[in-house]
């Protein structure tokens, strides 16, 4: 007993020379740390600090505080300082939030002076999660807009059909109420249906494609689930939470990066035999993507197509249509998980407005125009967006040149810009009693104003109070695409199937880490199917 006191309470010198200069190592880094968001802050001194009233004060504690705050922290800069720019800091360095006033000046700015892409490649820790390939490939971008958008009638029937078979594969299947996951149905109800625009039929049935573009997001379902359980917002969230210089050894020892990589190198040897032949075939002249033939009308046969130079590979093509998912199926899932919640949580009333509405479309016969015409539909996926947007800050640019806006606003360059859209969204000078869900506010807005405006209300029309799919010429080219799918799912769940939360619950509440918002992947509720529901398609 006496050996053993004498083991715990006389450790080695080094040991104890280790828990002597551990607070003292801690202390000095914290100095450091502080002098250089002080000298930070100082190169940027005509813009107030937010989150701290000094500017001597360790950047890791403050990114801390911008994890947990960071909503909080841009709706306070935004309501002390209004129409001024004001700094956050963070690991990366201070964001500077612009004012609105700015809005048209910076969404008209070039890509050579302030570039979206290198900002979000940032906040996705793009080294590390694989995202930092829009670097150096921005076709796909090109496409979704040339291609994609214009071609989606066409596409229509292919996806009509995957809803159905989604569904049918994915969600209960009972007139009896069921207890269910809504995210974790919807995650592989999403990518069957964007398989088929996104990666064509060659793939749209295949479930390794399926849990490829699942993985790479979001949680699987728990009955699907692999032992590779992987989200990269999550590896996002936690590298960004830790300081630069530490992220390459945390990111090792995060399950979810190695994961990652591997679902991500899966991902391309499952699509490359594809990729490679349909290059081939182009090359050779035999083979062109045709808007007749219904294999041809997906991204991954326009990028085959028309991919030039050292982004006409295999691997390269196969990673950017694994980005491409990243974006199609988090982006709507979280639409249609939100507009289920909100639906439900507004009462029978909207419920009923909106199958009136969907039963009104179809007596004029389904066509690829009804979506256009579910206007109340598309008030309640903007309102729902309001109140749960992808993220709390938008327009984000990092800036690669000095510039000088015309109200003398001066940004240096490297300096990473954003605007606070929640807060710009929920000011109730644009929006009357914004804390209230009100579905069908858009929709009246548009009736209440002169017909030729009425787009301006819609959910894919960026305006200067609706900011989550950016704004102007550098606006989200896939927003069109997100609203037919967001509304076809929802058309094919309000029509077949009730939902209502758990005895006792209401509507989840939604999960806010940096800037991103989330919904909490295992929330469950109830849901039946109507025993004379029918889909109108």
């Amino acid at each position: 007993m006496d050996l053993f006191q004498i083991t715990i309470t006389q450790p080695p010198d080094l040991l104890r020379t280790l828990c002597y200069a551990l607070p003292f190592v801690l202390f000095l880094y914290g100095i450091v740390d502080a002098f250089l968001t002080s000298n930070a802050v100082r190169k940027q001194a005509q813009y107030p600090l937010v989150g701290t009233p000094v500017s001597f004060f360790p950047k890791s504690l403050l990114n801390l505080l911008y994890t947990c705050r960071a909503t909080n922290l841009a709706q306070y800069g935004y309501e002390k300082y209004k129409n001024k720019a004001f700094q956050i800091m963070r690991n990366e360095g201070q964001i500077v939030v612009l004012p609105v006033t700015l809005l048209e000046e910076l969404s008209r700015l070039p890509a050579n002076v302030a570039e979206g892409t290198a900002a979000l490649n940032g906040d996705l820790v793009g080294s590390f999660t694989g995202v930092d390939l829009i670097l150096e490939n921005r076709l796909h971008h090109s496409i979704v807009q040339r291609k994609l958008t214009p071609r989606l009638p066409l596409l229509l029937p292919q996806m009509e059909k995957a809803v159905h078979e989604g569904f049918a594969q994915f969600m209960p299947d009972s007139e009896d109420w069921t207890v269910f996951q809504p995210y974790k149905a919807l995650a592989y109800v999403s990518a069957r249906l964007n398989a088929e625009p996104i990666v064509g039929p060659a793939f749209s049935y295949d479930h390794n494609w399926l849990h490829t573009a699942v993985e790479f997001t979001e949680n699987s379902p728990s009955e699907l689930r692999s032992t590779e359980e992987f989200a990269v917002f999550r590896t996002v969230v936690v590298l960004r939470s830790v300081p630069l210089w530490m992220r390459p050894v945390v990111s090792r020892l995060l399950p979810s990066y190695w994961a990652g990589w591997k679902i991500l190198r899966n991902g391309q040897k499952l699509l490359r035999p594809k990729i490679q032949e349909l290059i081939d075939m182009n090359d050779s002249g035999d083979w062109q993507p045709e808007n007749e033939k219904a294999e041809d009308l997906n991204v991954l046969s326009w990028l085959s197509g028309l991919a030039k130079g050292r982004d006409r590979n295999a691997d390269i093509i196969g990673h950017v249509m694994i980005m491409v998912a990243l974006a199609t199926v988090h982006t709507t899932l979280l639409r249609m998980v939100n507009v289920i919640y909100d639906v439900v949580d507004a009462g029978p009333k909207l419920q009923q407005e909106l199958l009136d509405e969907i039963e009104a479309v179809a007596r004029q016969g389904w066509s690829s125009n009804s979506y256009d015409a579910l206007s109340k539909m598309d008030s309640v996926m903007r309102e729902s967006q309001r109140i749960s947007p992808p993220t709390t800050m938008g327009m984000k640019r990092l800036f690669k040149q000095s510039y000088t806006f015309q109200d003398g606003t001066h940004i240096k360059a490297g300096t990473y810009v954003a605007m606070p859209v929640f807060a710009i969204e929920n000011d109730p000078s644009n929006t009357t009693n914004p804390k209230e869900f009100d579905g069908l506010r858009a929709y009246r807005a548009a009736q209440a104003g002169d017909p030729s405006s009425a787009h301006e209300h819609l959910f894919s029309t960026p305006g200067p109070s609706f900011l989550n799919f950016g704004y102007g010429k550098t606006a989200c080219p896939g927003r069109f695409f997100a609203s037919v799918v967001v509304k076809m799912v929802m058309v094919k769940a309000f029509t077949e199937y009730e939902f209502k939360f758990l005895p006792g619950t209401g509507r989840p509440k939604n999960i806010l880490a940096h800037e991103f918002l989330f919904t909490w992947p295992w929330t469950k509720m109830q849901v039946r199917r109507r025993s004379k529901g029918t889909c109108p398609f």
